[in-house]
């Protein structure tokens, strides 16, 4: 009986907080403004720079054919064999290069390079943006090394504008939304920060700047 009763005096509590009304005591916080400075650096400088800063690699492309032929040369330097790619468009475009690599979801696990798109760039922080609407939730697991191709119109400055662009794309934001900036990094039991130590080892975003060169999406 003394159960219940508590109970009951907890939900009545829980019940008169929720109708109670307090009135905003900080009216004037404007919650729409950044609070970080944005500046006049163009946007895709910054991404470039934060990416590099959080320990991945921009490559600037002038179109698709220059984006195979830089993945072509790093994988002549680093000795990759095995690639996978399970996103149609960009498979179609690796295969009209003559271009090796592998769609099948159960040869995934032994590639040494997953090549994918993404949802859209954020570059105050350098950020891929990926969500389940994509068949790219693999690519996050799949390989050491993820090679990401994307294009300049991709590029959003904040967080919130890459979720504003989301909401434009989708009429339902997607279930599944994720953030990679560099290659993944935790911190041992001696504080010191280990990269590579769970699932990407190295992330490449190759960039096509469509809008100086009059590329679509």
């Amino acid at each position: 009986m003394e159960e219940s009763t508590t109970r009951e005096k907890v939900l009545k509590k829980i019940r008169a907080a929720l109708l109670s009304k307090t009135t905003n005591p900080y009216p004037r916080i404007d919650h729409d403004t950044s609070v970080y400075a944005t500046g006049d650096d163009d946007s895709l400088l910054v991404f470039a720079e934060q990416l590099t800063e959080a320990g991945g690699a921009f490559v600037l492309c002038k179109d698709d054919l220059e984006f195979v032929e830089a993945i072509i040369k790093l994988a002549d330097q680093y000795k990759w064999k095995n690639f996978y790619c399970c996103e149609k468009g960009l498979s179609t475009l690796l295969n009209n290069c003559a271009f090796n690599h592998t769609t099948e979801f159960s040869a995934a696990s032994k590639a040494d390079v997953v090549i994918s798109s993404c949802e859209c760039l954020i570059a105050r922080t350098g950020t891929v943006v990926f969500s389940s609407q994509q068949n790219t939730r693999l690519a996050q697991t799949a390989a050491p090394v993820q090679i990401v191709f994307a294009r300049a119109s991709q590029l959003a400055y904040e967080i919130k504008d890459a979720v504003h662009w989301l909401r434009h794309k989708y009429s339902k934001l997607p279930s599944n939304i994720t953030f990679s900036t560099g290659a993944s990094r935790v911190i041992n039991l001696g504080g010191e920060t280990v990269s590579g130590a769970h699932t990407i080892q190295q992330l490449y975003v190759f960039l096509i700047d469509d809008t100086e060169f009059g590329e679509t999406e």
